[in-house]
């Protein structure tokens, strides 16, 4: 005789049936080798395992601790396989990259969609200007404690890794608990992926083509780089300092593994 179990039931044993501890030995991608040399992966260590198993169950389920979601993993994956304390604690993952547009013209001034006006951090300047998703390369990271557990937080700087390209990043937004790897329009611009179809004559981006980069984006952030960034931070040298300060992180944690 067949049951039908509530949907609670069925997202609890979902839930279990999720290793919390699945992560073995960490391989890049071959494509992206070449960008990662010297950095030691076989030396990271497992962090973060209840976040992983928030993202795993995303993907089996469209659940989130066992709730329906009004989002859909099932269509946009987060296919993460990792999540690590490298050395200088810096935090690694993999996963796909979704469409972020918070903070540009595109998500004021389009009716409809799902992207907000403003972005978790703000320039500190008067009137706490949102960064502009369309100007600026930026990554959000889950909420639902997953910055404070891992000792990452807004302002942050980030290498994003997509085949042969790394791209310097700020940390400017936070999303879904069960929900990472997201970027910027500029960043899956500036990593090859062309999400921008149509702008106006202001240059500002009035069409997107909603695609994420599928897999194998490689993000490292570096806890604590936002004190190195933020004071005295506007839109005229927000991309010289998140490049200058993730170039020289970035070369740093090269360097340690070779």
């Amino acid at each position: 005789m067949r049951r039908t179990l509530s949907i609670a039931a069925a997202a609890g044993l979902l839930a279990a049936a999720i290793p919390a501890f699945a992560q073995g030995p960490y391989t890049p991608p071959p494509a992206s080798l070449p960008v990662v040399d010297g950095i030691d992966f076989a030396s990271g260590e497992p962090t973060g395992e209840k976040y992983r198993a928030r993202f795993d169950e995303c993907d089996a389920g469209n659940t989130c601790d066992g709730k329906p979601l009004r989002y859909s993993c099932r269509n946009d994956p987060n296919r993460n396989h990792a999540l690590l304390r490298l050395k200088d604690r810096v935090v690694f993952y993999d996963a796909k990259m979704g469409l972020d547009a918070d903070g540009s013209p595109y998500a004021r001034n389009t009716p409809g969609q799902t992207d907000q006006a403003e972005t978790s951090f703000r320039y500190p300047l008067p009137g706490k200007p949102s960064v502009d998703a369309d100007k600026v390369p930026y990554v959000a990271i889950p909420g639902g404690g997953f910055a404070g557990d891992l000792g990452v937080e807004t302002g942050d700087v980030a290498a994003v890794v997509h085949r042969d390209k790394v791209v310097y990043a700020l940390v400017a937004d936070i999303g879904p608990a069960c929900k990472i790897g997201e970027g910027s329009i500029q960043l899956h611009e500036r990593l090859g992926h062309k999400v921008c179809t149509a702008r106006n004559v202001k240059g500002e981006c009035t069409k997107l083509s909603d695609n994420s980069i599928e897999r194998d984006v490689l993000y490292f952030v570096f806890p604590g780089s936002h004190k190195d960034i933020t004071s005295g931070l506007t839109p005229a040298n927000v991309d010289e300092r998140i490049a200058a300060t993730g170039q020289r992180l970035f070369d740093r944690l090269r360097n340690a593994g070779r």
